[in-house]
């Protein structure tokens, strides 16, 4: 190889490199691929199962009651609240008559609370589930 071609050949390796440089993290240009802490959550799930006849399921988060009637086992609720918010407390009642229930709750996948109970046909039941979280 002559030395023109030498030349022409580490320029064109030179121009080529420079295409595949990666910029300084914040110079322009630069990618960020970091996730923003206020994107992430913590997760309560809420489950009722059993044989009861609910009557009235309440459920009160931070405050704020919704209740419904009649509700058909199984039931499930899934809460979120974003990391670093502050506590968040919640509270689940139930009233049922007739067969077993069985209330749980996981937060992040871990279990957290449960209650169980029974009644006869008839009869007016009640069991409560609550917790709290502060993440």
């Amino acid at each position: 190889m002559r030395g023109s071609e030498r030349v022409l050949l580490a320029l064109l390796v030179t121009a080529a490199m420079s295409g595949c440089t990666t910029p300084e993290p914040g110079a322009p240009g630069a990618a960020t691929t970091a996730t923003s802490a206020t994107s992430a959550v913590n997760t309560i799930v809420l489950d009722v199962t059993g044989t009861a006849t609910i009557t009235s399921l309440t459920l009160v988060v931070d405050g704020a009651t919704t209740e419904e009637k009649a509700v058909t086992l199984p039931w499930s609720k899934t809460l979120e609240f974003p990391v670093d918010s502050g506590r968040h407390e919640w509270k689940l009642q139930l009233k049922y008559g007739g067969g077993d229930v069985l209330a749980k709750s996981t937060a992040n996948g871990k279990p957290l609370t449960q209650t169980a109970g029974s009644g006869s046909p008839g009869s007016d039941s009640s069991s409560e589930l609550s917790g709290s979280i502060a993440k």
